[in-house]
């Protein structure tokens, strides 16, 4: 009788036990802050301020609607006469890749946008790649459109095709996509502003946060 009575009283216990750790997992808090994205590699895609106290990375996919839309939104803080302007003065931003799998070209958009930078055009290719995205994201044979996009930036084109298969280039968007998934990066866009990933509400609200 006092053995059934431990036995029920440890199996009582262990389920205790059980049901704590389950719910210390389900209310773990989200982590928000990943120092290690912050670090800048040489391979990186820079542009804006080159002083890097203010560090903004940016996860993207260039089939990606969202992302679009965001690509205009901070093109639009490069014209001088922008009230924004002074965003790109003391904001570093970098670009890397995160090409969804949901997303059936965009893997080779961000092959293309690399094997140009080796050319040192990765910003005018980026510009094409959303500027054009609906027409090659459609299209039965977007590698075609990628091409005809170097033309028009006035690539090696030759080169660029070879680059486009190569190991670098696609060594460096694996190399992306892995320190995306270290961040556990599940939508595109997604910032990090100094190593701390931004939780976008409004582009106001963004705004101000790069403004500080």
């Amino acid at each position: 009788m006092q053995n059934n009575l431990l036995k029920i009283i440890a199996t009582i216990f262990i389920s205790f036990i059980f049901l704590y750790l389950i719910y210390l997992l389900i209310n773990k808090p989200a982590q928000t802050y990943f120092p290690e994205i912050n670090v800048i590699s040489k391979n990186d895609l820079i542009k804006w301020s080159p002083d890097k106290k203010n560090v903004l990375i940016e996860y993207s996919d260039f089939q990606c609607p969202a992302c679009k839309n965001f690509h205009d939104f901070l093109q639009e803080f490069e014209s001088s006469s922008s009230a924004n302007f002074p965003i790109t003065k003391k904001v570093t931003l970098i670009f890397r890749h995160f090409p969804l799998q949901i997303h059936s070209a965009s893997m080779d958009a961000a092959y293309a946008a690399e094997a140009a930078a080796l050319q040192g055009r990765f910003w005018e290719m980026d510009d094409q790649l959303f500027g054009k995205q609906d027409i090659w994201s459609t299209s039965t044979n977007p590698r075609q459109n990628f091409i005809n996009m170097a033309s028009e930036i006035k690539l090696d084109i030759e080169k660029f095709k070879s680059d486009m298969d190569s190991k670098v280039v696609k060594n460096k968007v694996q190399a992306d996509l892995a320190s995306g998934n270290k961040a556990e990066i599940n939508s595109t866009p997604t910032f990090f502003l100094n190593g701390n990933k931004i939780e976008l509400t409004t582009l106001d609200e963004f705004k101000k946060l790069l403004l500080k």
